[in-house]
Formats: structure tokens, sequence, C-alpha cells
């Protein structure tokens, strides 16, 4: 799992007052509510970098090289990053305006479809449906190296997460949001500020966050869309209703949240079976061998009495020997039983755990891979033990 730590929010504001005082009055100079962060390309620079990328999708590995315009990354990079406010705007409307802007900068157009293209060309290659092509492109921005920043540091333009190859929380999760609304989804930037944590949004009808109506996407992390961490890196836990700030005009939604949350349901059923029957299992062997050295020790010494002749003896010990062993042979059916489903759970886990970028895959191949059930009646399975 790749490091999720979260850093505080902390955006500088300048709250700007400018008037012109003339003979009639005080009039209010012309100007916007708010300044935002925009991109101004350097002058003296007409070079393209090459960024490279390595992500895994569904069954396979790919390799992108996307060229970025040097020109508009340095002056992302170089411009400054403050909203400055001329008016008293609440926090849901500034930071709105605020992260729309570094998304919407039309700067960034050319790389968006270039990556855009690179994305469109493998899902026509794949057959991609327009879930799976979401996952396509999530499975890009995941894969990017989570970079930690200190508190105070503010956003990348999405130009400068591809060029630098690495991002934090809300450089991935502006990244993502910006390429999936280009490809005409309806999306969110899910912004937890108490929490000091962002995440993507996709809007669809099952498995959506608290009240937003959107899907959460966890972007530091290779994850299903829609699988929400349970703590994070700092060890934190999502605690409050993000302040949802939509992106884009785009209307596609996202159709397979219903799948992620079953298997999101049969990965915790199988930690909570191998987390229930890891040191069970071990103790009931243990005991389950010396209840069968013991057994072992007492057949013989019956067969020894009914050798030399001791019938009354015999006769005596037999019927106890044969309780004792029909409730041993029940107990080790019983075991291997639970045996067969611990590693059927250890199977599962270790099939969604290595398939995170696959989820029609493993939906699939959980429907295929039901887990034993534990109600199966104590002579049924194949005959084992003492006899």
């Amino acid at each position: 799992m790749s490091e999720q730590i979260r850093r505080a929010f902390f955006i500088g504001i300048t709250i700007l007052c400018a008037c012109i005082i003339v003979a009639s009055g005080v009039i209010p100079f012309l100007r916007p509510a708010a300044i935002y962060p925009s991109i101004t390309p350097a002058s003296e620079t007409d070079e393209t970098g090459d960024s490279e990328f390595l992500f895994s999708f569904e069954d396979g590995t790919y390799r992108l090289c996307m060229p970025v315009d040097m020109a508009v990354y340095s002056g992302a990079r170089g411009g400054s990053k403050n909203a400055i406010l001329y008016e008293n705007l609440s926090d849901d409307v500034w930071m709105t305006g605020y992260y729309r802007a570094f998304i919407d900068d039309p700067h960034q157009e050319a790389l968006y479809g270039k990556l855009l293209y690179a994305f469109s060309d493998l899902r026509d290659k794949k057959a991609l449906d327009s879930d799976r092509y979401v996952e396509l492109v999530t499975a890009f921005v995941q894969a990017i190296p989570y970079e930690h920043h200190p508190n105070g540091t503010p956003p990348k333009f999405p130009v400068e997460t591809v060029a630098e190859g690495t991002g934090d929380c809300d450089d991935k999760s502006l990244l993502l949001a910006a390429l999936l609304s280009q490809a005409g989804y309806d999306v969110a930037l899910l912004n937890f500020v108490n929490d000091s944590h962002m995440a993507a949004g996709i809007a669809g009808d099952h498995n959506t966050f608290g009240s937003t109506g959107y899907i959460y996407i966890e972007t530091t992390e290779i994850g299903f869309v829609g699988s929400v961490p349970e703590v994070l890196a700092n060890g934190a836990r999502l605690s409050e209703e993000p302040l949802v700030i939509g992106i884009g005009n785009g209307t596609a939604r996202y159709t397979s949240g219903d799948e992620t949350a079953y298997i999101e349901m049969r990965e915790r059923e199988a930690e909570e079976i191998t987390a229930r029957l890891g040191m069970t299992l071990d103790q009931e062997m243990t005991a389950l061998r010396a209840e069968e050295l013991r057994l072992i020790e007492t057949r013989d010494h019956l067969e020894e009495m009914l050798g030399g002749g001791e019938t009354a003896g015999y006769n005596a010990g037999i019927l106890s020997f044969n309780d004792d062993a029909a409730a041993y042979n029940a107990a080790l059916q019983a075991h291997d039983r639970e045996r067969k489903r611990f590693d059927e759970a250890r199977e599962v886990s270790a099939y969604i755990l290595g398939h995170r970028s696959d989820r029609a895959a493993t939906y699939r191949w959980l429907l295929d891979h039901p887990l034993t059930q534990t109600t199966m009646q104590t002579g049924e399975g194949t005959e084992a033990g003492i006899s």
C-alpha cells in the first residue's frame, strides 16, 4: 500500500480593498470578487519535455510517454498559488473557485487532449465499456507515486503533476477529475477540509459516499472505484461529509458501484474469517493430535486385552472407545471444513489484493468462488480419522 500522509489544508488568502474617491462620493473600483491562480507560460522556453509513466490495468502493464510543454509547466510552477479575495466569500465559495482554477486553466487543454488520446486508443484496442474506461484513467493516476508535501503547500496544476511525475492527494485528485471531466463524466472533488484530505468523485447510482451523490475514488493508492480507505496513513479516519466541488459539465456516470460494494463485502468477510480462524485452527489441530495419540494407545491396549483373552475388560472398554472415536472423527471433519474455509478466505483476500486494477475480472472470479458453508451435517464430506 502506498503512503497516504495527509497534510493540513492551508491556503494563503489576501483580502484587498480598493476604491476611488470622486467628488460625488465613494465609488467602488470595478473588480472581480476574487482572483484565483492561473498560468502565464514562460516566454524564455519553447522546449518540450517527456514524462514517462508505468501503470497496471486489468491483465496488463502499460508504459506511457507524455510530452509536456515546458513553457506551460514553468509558468504553472512559478506562478502564484494564492487566492486573492476582494470580498468576504464563504469557504465553500472561494474553495470551489480556487480548485476549479487549477483544472480549468486553458493552457492545459493540449495536455489533457494528448493524455485522453492515448487512453482512448487503449480503450478501443481493449473494447472497454464506459466504466472500464473510468478505471483505466483511474489506474494511471493512482500509479503516479505519492509525494508528501509539508503543511501549507498549495496544490499543483495538473501539468505540474504530469511533468514531475509525483503528487499528493489533492494534486492527483485534481488531475483525475480534470481527465474524467474532459472525457465527459460527471465528476467532483471531495474536499475533506478538517481531515486534511482530498479525493475525486464520480456520479453513480450505487455505493455513493455519504450524501454526496458521488462514488469515492482514492487517488493515493491502487484501489477500486468506490473503495474508501478505513484508515489514512497518519492513522486518521474520514470523519466528515466533504465539500463537493463539481468539475466541468460532463453527464456520464459510473454504473458498477454495486460490483465494488460486493467485492468489498467479500473482502471483509474473508478478513474476518482468517482473523477468527487463524489461531483457533492451530489450537484445534494440537488438541486433535493429542486425542489421536490417546485413542491409538487405547485401541492398542484393547486389542492386547482381546488377544490375551480378557474378554470382560475388552467389552467394558470398547463402547467408550467407539464413542470417543466417533467424537474425534466428527471433530476432525469439522476442523477440515473450517480449514478449507480458512484457505478459501485467504485465496479470496490474495486475489482481491492482486487485482485492484481489475474490478470486472475480480467480480466474476468472486462469483465463481463462493466460500464453503460451515452448516454442513457432521457426517457429510470425506471420511477421515480413527477406524
